[in-house]
């Protein structure tokens, strides 16, 4: 496996799916149907090309451990929009102000889970970064 690419989220093929299939007014539970779609074909890619999660050092019991993978949040794809040229600064401001406002009334996550969820509290642990 290419150095770093057990951190890669955005692959190629990601962002291109990205591309393809975001509609500018779509509601945010279409989002989360497209931010699923990405998972999907993110771990796909990852077991097609038999990447393993990173190893990291647990401060706990003082060994080192298989990480889990990143996934992508809703909000990792609003930046990957603006990232990519698909969106522009104010559309993405936009975006994340009715995520706001839409996370605080229904009480979830980036991820769609309800907030204190035992995957909720799992995901807010993983790291989200827009890399590669």
């Amino acid at each position: 496996m290419p150095s770093g690419q057990a951190h890669t989220t955005w692959f190629p093929e990601l962002k291109e799916l990205l591309k393809q299939k975001w509609e500018k007014d779509s509601s945010i539970t279409e989002q989360f149907q497209l931010a699923r779609l990405l998972n999907e074909k993110l771990n796909q890619i990852r077991k097609d090309l038999d990447i393993q999660p990173p190893i990291i050092w647990c401060p706990s019991c003082k060994e080192r451990h298989r990480g889990t993978f990143s996934e992508v949040s809703i909000t990792a794809m609003y930046y990957a929009l603006a990232k990519e040229g698909i969106c522009d600064y104010s559309e993405l401001s936009k975006l994340r102000r009715e995520w706001k406002k839409y996370s605080l009334s229904e009480g979830i996550d980036v991820y769609g889970n309800k907030k204190g969820d035992k995957e909720s509290t799992k995901a807010q642990h993983k790291p989200m970064h827009y890399g590669g």
